[in-house]
């Protein structure tokens, strides 16, 4: 064997296996980005939005925060406010986020990566831009594939995070939430047309009403309180037009509570909803000796809709006043089926008077 032939053919051949592998691995060859092992937005930049949008498939929403109110209100959804911790948390995220590393410089690979769905963009008073940063997919290692802008340059972040496209659930969903022993007075509207007004001194104190009460009836105390309580915190599930059959139909089937706090300030609650339609039909069934008859069965024609709540404060100056002018609130069903239907659910039986125990006039002999 020619030992010179040798050393030339395995020299050819490591200078190719060497070329191959630079054009292989062309990307990681290169110098490395001095982002690498920074986070995705520093805290001070952080502290110059005033904007900040997020995109999911055809789904934008845009947040603008509001200083008066000390919240982030949500543009799309009648700049209704935004929940602070949802927005905290993702700004968090965005912080403590390292770039680990370069996923990748070439195009064709980045085409891979599930770019162009989901958008985090922020941005600062002016309009400028402090952060535009379009997210990929999730990593088989629970890392986050990320680029900023439309650089043709893939990283993959610390932390995997994406971007929720449900504009109701980035909302702030309490509506109401006060203080239950802070109430002093309250009046009952219920459905069916009864009415009811109570006080209390102190939050230990027993309710009382000058109400004209029926005959052998007290007030209950429990079931006031209980049906109070229900209303001090209220949340709301999904938002409808004012013009919503829904929402016109739940008007004409409600309640209405007034309660007073300790401040004066008195908080009015309507809750209700659309009843459920039923129809007669004629429907064909078969008898205990096998004969085809034809009888007529009730069917629900409309399910009944959703609970819808609207609320008022005697403070002209509430949010609460002016987020109802903008949109409908429907609310846990509970609010509604719940509720006393009929004066006679406030009330209780008067306690039969124990009998008087008889005193004997006998002497005791002597």
């Amino acid at each position: 064997m020619n030992l010179n032939k040798l050393y030339i053919s395995t020299a050819v051949l490591a200078v190719a296996a060497g070329i191959t592998y630079f054009i292989k691995n062309a990307d990681s060859s290169r110098p490395e980005d001095p982002r690498i092992g920074t986070a995705i937005v520093s805290n001070d930049d952080l502290n110059k939005v005033a904007e900040l949008e997020l995109i999911s498939g055809t789904e934008s929403m845009t947040f603008l925060y509001d200083a008066d109110a000390s919240n982030w209100q949500l543009q799309e959804r009648y700049k209704l406010p935004a929940d602070t911790k949802k927005i905290t948390d993702l700004t968090n995220q965005l912080k403590e986020a390292k770039l680990q590393r370069i996923a990748s410089r070439k195009p064709e690979r980045i085409a891979d990566f599930g770019f162009g769905v989901d958008y985090i963009n922020l941005n600062d008073a002016s309009g400028n831009s402090v952060l535009s940063l379009d997210l990929g997919r999730e990593t088989d290692s629970g890392k986050q594939l990320v680029r900023f802008g439309q650089e043709e340059l893939a990283f993959i972040a610390s932390d995997s995070f994406s971007v929720d496209g449900d504009p109701v659930s980035w909302l702030d969903k309490k509506l109401i939430d006060v203080e239950r022993d802070a109430i002093r007075s309250a009046t009952f509207q219920l459905e069916n047309g009864d009415t009811l007004n109570v006080a209390r001194e102190s939050d230990t104190a027993d309710w009382t009403t000058e109400d004209t009460l029926p005959e052998g009836k007290q007030l209950d105390q429990g079931a006031i309180t209980r049906a109070l309580n229900r209303l001090v915190s209220i949340n709301f599930i999904r938002l409808a037009e004012h013009n919503d059959p829904e929402v016109v139909g739940a008007q004409d089937h409600s309640y209405t509570i007034s309660y007073t706090l300790d401040n004066d300030t008195t908080y009015t609650v309507t809750a209700g909803r659309r009843p459920e339609v039923k129809v007669e039909k004629e429907v064909e069934t078969t008898n205990e000796e096998g004969e085809t008859i034809t009888e007529m069965q009730e069917e629900v024609e409309t399910p009944a809709g959703a609970v819808f709540a609207k609320i008022s404060s005697s403070d002209a100056s509430a949010p609460i006043n002016d987020y109802m002018s903008r949109t409908a609130f429907a609310t846990t069903g509970t609010l509604y089926t719940a509720a006393p239907k009929e004066l006679a659910a406030l009330l209780a039986d008067i306690p039969e008077p124990e009998p008087e125990t008889e005193v004997s006039t006998e002497e005791a002999p002597e």
